[in-house]
């Protein structure tokens, strides 16, 4: 279903006639590493919440977009998205954060929020597009992503936001 979705902005990929240079190879991101760190702690705490520790999340610069799961997707509906992001032509490499790392790598990142629940760190596919894809292909990859039914957000790395593109996708309903 996605693969049929996604397929069509395959044809809008753009690039000049003359080949640009190969982009250097983006480093792997290394979530283990991240989790090894200790634990954000709130003795440091001010008055506002989120503060961050001075660290930046493995996934920041590597991937081009991150696709937040619905809390109540099933392994399956999970495992069968990452299948058609995997074949999906504009995307080369998709990786996956469970739930768990994805609160632990949240606990890593902030203070003053030990009332977070674990239950609100979403699971995510983090996607590195191909090489030279166009921000108009991008952005409608994006809007298609954004509104499948086991998909809770979409964004995209800050360097090129989506946000534009991500407010004004909708949800189907659920079926």
């Amino acid at each position: 279903m996605i693969a049929a979705l996604l397929a069509a902005t395959t044809a809008a990929c753009s690039g000049s006639s003359t080949p640009s240079p190969a982009p250097s190879p983006r480093p792997r991101p290394d979530l283990a590493a991240f989790l090894a760190l200790p634990v954000a702690t709130p003795s440091a705490c001010t008055a506002a919440n989120g503060q961050s520790v001075g660290r930046t999340s493995p996934w920041k610069g590597t991937v081009d977009v991150s696709v937040f799961l619905r809390d109540n997707v099933s392994p399956g509906q999970a495992a069968a998205l990452g299948r058609k992001l995997r074949a999906t032509a504009l995307i080369q490499r998709v990786y996956f954060e469970s739930h768990r790392e994805a609160f632990h790598e949240f606990q890593r990142l902030y203070t003053c929020w030990a009332s977070v629940p674990e239950s609100s760190a979403p699971a995510s596919y983090r996607l590195i597009l191909i090489p030279g894809i166009s921000i108009a292909a991008r952005d409608r990859l994006v809007g298609r992503l954004a509104g499948l039914h086991v998909v809770d957000g979409v964004s995209c790395d800050a360097s090129i936001q989506c946000l534009a593109v991500v407010g004004s996708a909708t949800t189907p309903p659920s079926s």
